[in-house]
Formats: C-alpha cells, structure tokens, sequence
C-alpha cells in the first residue's frame, strides 16, 4: 500500500506525494483546489458549482482535498456525499451541514451560509 505525505504550509495543503508520485496542489481564492501540477504541467483541473458540488474534474488524480481542500475539507471516499470539515459533516449537494451548529440557536442549525433557504 502507497503511503501519501502532505506538505502543509500556515494550514494550507500545497503538496503531496503519493508512493512516490508528487503533485502541487493550486487553489482559487476560496481554498478550493483547481489543479494538481506536476513539475511543469496541470495533471488534472477542477470546477465546482456555488456550494461545493464538482461542476468538472479532467484528469485521473485521486484527491479528497478538492472544494475547500487547501484548506481541509475532505472527502472519504470518491462516492462521498460528505465533506469533513475539520469538526463537522458537510452535504454539498444540499448546501448544508449534516448536524447542528454548535452555536445554535444564536447562529441557524444547519445553514452553510447566511440566506441560503434549506432544502
């Protein structure tokens, strides 16, 4: 089994190395990872949809730090509805959490964003 080590820099992940394989990590002003480099070119690009659904993915790189990624949100699995995010569940598909914010009820249960009508 390939071991992967992450470089992180101030909490930012900016690179990996997979069984010897090693990518950069590009992110967009969000956090979300748009690209994985190698030396000298992209290997794979991401798009994503407002909330975090993957819009395009080119490129045959397994990642789990993908929308929001640089910054720690992460996928279980390829399948995942779920996105963790360092201490809670995320559902990208209904631009919610999957438990109640911890500051409820000063702050909506379940809200992602502010004004964002829940499904």
């Amino acid at each position: 089994m390939a071991v992967t080590t992450y470089t992180v820099i101030g909490g930012v992940i900016v690179h990996e190395n997979r069984g010897g394989t090693e990518r950069n990590y590009r992110p967009d002003t969000l956090g979300s990872t748009i690209a994985l480099t190698d030396r000298t070119t992209a290997t794979d690009t991401w798009e994503y949809w407002p909330y975090g659904e993957v819009r395009t993915h080119s490129g045959s790189s397994q990642t789990a730090f993908t929308y929001v990624g640089t910054l720690g949100y992460c996928k279980f699995s390829s399948g995942s509805q779920m996105t963790y995010v360092r201490a809670r569940m995320y559902m990208a598909s209904r631009g919610r959490w999957a438990t109640v914010d911890p500051l409820w009820p000063k702050e909506p249960a379940y809200e992602y964003v502010a004004d964002v009508t829940p499904i």
